[in-house]
């Protein structure tokens, strides 16, 4: 009984840390609206959002993963070897920008006058920090 008690605190505290990450992220601009980190099989581990924004987050993880599976396996058919790393789409004044890394994925929403070097760089940050304190991988 000890032992679950255990494992679950540290689930708690894990689950802070990643929404810690996932706010820094979201606070670190104005013109982020929404972050969630996904594991590519679709669930949604933790998520974001500005108040003006309206997204349901384990709909959208599950869909993103998804297409995301879809779209390599098609890529692969044609061009023999394809390895889908970074998606960009273009959600009229806004870019979805989805950023796998292994097991995981960093989802956002950011607003197209955003540089995108900026966007790039706060993705790989944030990812890099969440396999970091996920035990993932190491720097």
């Amino acid at each position: 009984m000890l032992s679950s008690t255990s494992s679950v605190s540290l689930r708690r505290t894990l689950t802070e840390r990643v929404q810690q990450k996932l706010n820094e992220i979201l606070e670190s601009s104005d013109l982020i609206k929404f972050v969630a980190l996904v594991t590519m099989d679709g669930f949604t581990i933790a998520s974001g959002m500005k108040d003006n924004v309206n997204i349901n987050p384990k709909w959208l993880g599950a869909l993103i993963v998804s297409s995301i599976k879809n779209l390599e396996l098609n890529l692969k058919k044609a061009l023999s070897e394809a390895n889908l790393s970074e998606l960009v789409i273009s959600l009229g004044q806004d870019l979805l920008i989805v950023k796998s890394i292994g097991k995981l994925a960093l989802i956002m929403i950011v607003d197209k006058s955003l540089d995108m070097n900026f966007i790039m760089y706060e993705v790989e940050e944030g990812l890099n920090d969440l396999s970091i304190d996920l035990g993932l991988e190491k720097r």
